[in-house]
């Protein structure tokens, strides 16, 4: 166990990793349906994080788990190092861990997962590449992913269309695990949109980032609350959450079937008179008037789509309440 609050690049006789003054390392552990794990990774995450300093604190946010999750995190909180917080429902994973780094305090904070899929292991490469690096922002990228064919090809698209629409360059490898600087933490605080991916803010941060390599775990038990509905649902709230593109696409796409439309009657206008070809002109038109019918469906359920979520913004609703916390300082 470190001895003091310094840091070294390269590991002292205390085993303290880094120079850099610090006061304190913080992880956030979002937790939902996690009895069958928590206990495992409370041992593996205190173990790691007492060979890279002795000043460290875990913030554990129960996410309206309907398992023993709750009695379980909060009979860790101690008050000084372990923090419970309870939220009043189910809000989701990435509203739980904005409410995990809301209440964090620390010069770096990792977030990670609650099934062991996060190595704990992997911590100290993190806070290395941090310091090494000087970058605000570390991502792991995950090494065969132990996620179902379904889910890893869902995700890859999903990426593909967020490198699209939202313009930032991302790996679909990448997951939620990753570390940040308390700067980092901060810009992150900014951002209080209703439309929340965390992955998503903090690629449009901007802030300084690096990727090390990390190997995905299987998962440890308990099954992912992410179904392919849930999956669906919040990519498509992630694209038009963050991105104008859909509504450029839909002008676009009405622009260029106007100009089919026109260019259809222009060249039945101008065609000579003949009775084979006014049934075919009916059938084309007909056909025309269907498309440009759905067309405009479609325009105004994506223009309609923006206005409601600007009107739920504009409200300023609170994320998430929090309804017990446990080992507070």
């Amino acid at each position: 166990m470190c001895t003091s609050q310094a840091w070294s690049l390269v590991p002292g006789p205390d085993k303290c990793l880094y120079s850099v003054p610090v006061a304190k390392l913080g992880v956030v552990v979002p937790v939902y349906k996690g009895e069958p794990t928590l206990e495992e990774l409370h041992r593996r995450l205190t173990t790691t994080l007492a060979t890279i300093t002795d000043d460290w604190q875990i913030v554990y946010v129960d996410d309206g788990s309907p398992d023993r999750s709750w009695a379980m995190v909060s009979a860790l909180a101690d008050g000084t190092r372990v923090q419970a917080l309870k939220l009043i429902r189910n809000y989701g994973e990435h509203v739980a861990i904005t409410a995990g780094l809301d209440h964090v305090d620390a010069a770096h904070v990792a977030i990670m997962a609650c099934d062991l899929q996060d190595d704990p292991a992997a911590l100290p490469a993190l806070v290395e590449a941090a310091h090494s690096t000087g970058a605000d922002l570390v991502l792991t990228r995950r090494l065969r992913r132990q996620d179902p064919w379904l889910k890893r090809t869902l995700a890859r698209t999903f990426y593909a269309l967020v490198r699209f629409f939202v313009k930032v360059q991302y790996d679909h490898r990448v997951g939620n695990y990753r570390l940040l600087s308390r700067r980092a933490v901060t810009l992150f605080r900014e951002y209080r949109e209703r439309t929340r991916n965390v992955n998503a803010i903090m690629a449009i941060m901007g802030v300084p980032t690096t990727a090390i390599d990390v190997t995905h775990q299987p998962r440890a038990g308990g099954s992912s609350g992410y179904t392919i509905s849930r999956s669906a649902r919040m990519a498509f709230h992630v694209l038009v959450g963050y991105s104008e593109v859909p509504l450029q696409l839909v002008v676009m796409l009405g622009a260029a079937i106007s100009v089919v439309a026109l260019a259809v009657l222009a060249s039945t206008a101008w065609r000579p008179p003949h009775p084979d070809h006014a049934v075919q002109a009916i059938h084309v038109a007909t056909a025309l008037l269907v498309l440009i019918g759905g067309l405009i469906i479609l325009a105004i359920g994506t223009v309609g789509v923006y206005l409601t979520k600007s009107f739920v913004e504009s409200m300023k609703r609170p994320l998430y309440f929090v309804a017990d916390r446990r080992g507070t300082p």
